[in-house]
């Protein structure tokens, strides 16, 4: 079989369950695909838990850490767009990959050096925020688009699952060794400095992510004549055609709101933990951690699914998410908190999982890249959104803030049910 072509006639798709669920890494290109991912989710899974730490850390401030998430997004309003340009017109989607994963090791390379030299200050965090906003929404379109160039259509939902049970193991080990890590060299009340070895370790990972990419093959990518045209025309084309299709737009809007609330929790996290579970550094890598739990055994799942029902599945997980984090928002106790983290990453898996590929499944080849800017875009507008739950935050408490989010999903859930259009899309 010629690996630079994707297997995309159903009759050869393995039987049984195993062979089903890891069906994907019989192509040697999608194993050298997966393992670049596994390296760059290993590090955004690191900073998941070390930028929001070191914020809370240096400013003991939500509105900070809303801030910093807000930052990112801001940028993100002009990357995505381009992203999903840049994906449509590059031959090579991998190269873009490829850039990213160099400029991130960068950045990360950047700010172990001022931990090192005791000049970190608040504003470093924040550029390099802003910095890895544009670098994350410039690449993801093309990321999210190879992955179809890699495997094809039969076997998307298949890949998409596994790639996100990459992510989710990520999430399951490193943020707790990273807390770990900086709990045992001291780091706490004041103490920064072992964070940068956390942040050399980010630079390795995102290093290898790039070389491993020189390893995937696929086949140049032509594209149509009119993807040559100005950026601004071909940006808007692809609103336009979000706006003129029906599924994609009702698609795109619904996780929107599903995303904004039920990922608040995850940005109050540092703070949350401190303040009202009452545990350090350690304890915050773990639970992070922990709930990827949840979210591996959800991916895991959803690879080994059929493709049907699968509208009714996101809703499903997406419920039982949003009553999990009222659970959380109610608990003062850190084990049973745990517990509910990972619950809600089970939900949060099928709903990600799902959603990418729903959208996948129902655009068209030529907007495939624009319409995964705006997917992308969307967390952009989130991360803007969610800054005066921030504020909220420090004015009634995290409780109320992670709450009232995780209310209005279970609402927003039931409604959607009650949608066909929605509920009955395969």
């Amino acid at each position: 079989m010629n690996e630079l072509a994707p297997r995309q006639d159903s009759d050869v798709l393995p039987t049984g369950f195993w062979a089903k669920t890891f069906a994907a890494f019989r192509i040697a290109n999608f194993r050298w695909f997966f393992a670049a991912l596994c390296c760059n989710f290993a590090s955004m899974n690191i900073q998941m838990f070390i930028r929001g730490w070191l914020v809370f850390e240096i400013t003991h401030s939500y509105e900070k850490l809303g801030w910093m998430t807000a930052a990112g997004g801001i940028v993100g309003l002009i990357a995505a767009p381009l992203g999903g340009v840049i994906a449509d017109r590059v031959p090579q989607k991998k190269t873009v990959l490829q850039a990213a994963g160099v400029a991130n090791g960068i950045v990360t390379v950047v700010i172990a050096v001022l931990i090192t030299r005791q000049m970190l200050q608040f504003e470093h965090l924040l550029a390099a925020s802003v910095l890895q906003g544009f670098i994350m929404n410039g690449m993801m379109p093309s990321r999210q688009a190879l992955t179809r160039d890699v495997v094809g259509l039969d076997l998307l939902t298949n890949a998409i699952g596994l790639s996100t049970s990459g992510m989710n193991a990520a999430r399951l080990m490193l943020p707790g060794l990273a807390g770990g890590l900086v709990a045992a060299l001291g780091g706490g009340d004041g103490n920064v400095d072992p964070a940068k070895w956390v942040y050399l370790m980010m630079t390795v990972l995102y290093f290898g992510a790039a070389a491993m990419m020189l390893k995937v093959r696929v086949i140049d990518h032509h594209p149509h004549d009119r993807h040559q045209d100005p950026v601004l025309i071909q940006i808007r084309a692809g609103f336009a055609y979000v706006l003129r299709t029906p599924v994609i737009f009702m698609l795109l809007g619904c996780n929107f709101l599903m995303v904004f609330f039920s990922m608040t929790y995850f940005m109050l996290l540092p703070g949350f933990v401190k303040e009202v579970l009452g545990a350090g550094p350690e304890k915050l890598g773990l639970i992070i951690s922990v709930s990827g739990l949840g979210s591996l055994a959800g991916s895991l799942v959803i690879a080994s699914l059929p493709n049907r029902n699968r509208a009714r599945i996101l809703l499903s997980g997406s419920l039982l998410a949003g009553i999990a984090l009222m659970g959380f928002a109610l608990s003062t106790n850190y084990w049973l908190s745990l517990v509910l983290l990972t619950i809600v990453g089970l939900g949060q898996s099928t709903r990600m999982s799902l959603s990418n590929v729903l959208i996948q499944s129902h655009v068209d080849d030529d907007y495939r890249g624009r319409v995964m800017s705006i997917y992308m875009l969307e967390m952009s507008v989130l991360s803007i959104a969610v800054y005066p739950i921030s504020i909220l935050a420090d004015v009634l408490g995290p409780q109320w803030a992670v709450g009232g989010s995780a209310a209005c999903l279970v609402v927003l859930i039931l409604v959607l049910f009650k949608v066909p259009a929605y509920r009955n899309l395969d």
